[in-house]
């Protein structure tokens, strides 16, 4: 199993992406960005050969900010003959507009004047829910921050909250993203939540490389078409 999305990054193995899928969008009481799916509506559908391309409209319970909110995902997924999922590419799309949205209503409910005030609401409660996290899992050989305090500073005052297309590069976003499955593999996502990222929360491609990265297996394109010439693919031309 491999997969991409467009607003984080890579995911390489079957553990991971349950973890990802499964512990980012699984608990309506936890602070979160998006909150959890109650509904969804698929408005374009086609399918050929082992790959199926969908548009889905999914309403999240935002329950953080206090709002349900859809949000338009685009999915790409191939399936091997046991109708299993061997590889995914996905979009959120608007996901730039969502983001705003987000913060406007933060802005609103909490009487800011500008912008940056909210995010500076919203920077204070997702440090403090990482910061938790990481006091309660991340200890031993796997602790990244020598007290609360030094966690909170670092991710309030030496990184940045993250524009929308990063939340797979050094930002408080990033962390977010991945403080959710903290608890199931704390050695494997401590690090993501820490200083160093871990490999993910780092800032590793710029805007080229990340366009042009050799990523998939195989070639979004069905009956082995287009093998010479796309650039997406880790063996081109094979």
């Amino acid at each position: 199993m491999q997969g991409r999305v467009d607003i984080t990054r890579t995911f390489d193995g079957d553990e991971l992406n349950r973890e990802y899928i499964f512990g980012l969008f699984g608990d309506p009481t936890h602070v979160s960005l998006v909150g959890v799916p109650i509904a969804y509506s698929i408005t374009q559908f086609t399918a050929n050969d082992n790959i199926a391309s969908a548009t889905t409209v999914v309403t999240f319970n935002a329950t953080t900010f206090g709002v349900l909110v859809p949000v338009t995902i685009d999915t790409w997924i191939e399936f091997n003959a046991d109708g299993k999922i061997t590889q995914y590419d996905a979009t959120f799309r608007w996901f730039d507009y969502l983001l705003d949205f987000l913060v406007e209503g933060v802005a609103t409910k909490i009487n800011a004047t500008s912008p940056d005030q909210a995010v500076a609401y919203v920077s204070d409660i997702l440090a403090k829910t990482i910061c938790t996290t990481h006091d309660k899992y991340c200890t031993g050989s796997d602790q990244q921050y020598s007290d609360n305090a030094a966690c909170y500073a670092f991710l309030t005052k030496s990184i940045r909250f993250g524009k929308s297309y990063e939340l797979g590069r050094n930002t408080l976003l990033c962390r977010e993203v991945h403080e959710h499955m903290v608890q199931y593999r704390p050695d494997v996502h401590c690090p993501h939540i820490g200083p160093t990222g871990g490999g993910y929360c780092v800032d590793d491609m710029n805007y080229e490389q990340t366009v042009l990265q050799k990523y998939f297996d195989d070639s979004w394109i069905p009956f082995g078409y287009g093998l010479d010439q796309d650039v997406w693919l880790k063996s081109q031309g094979r």
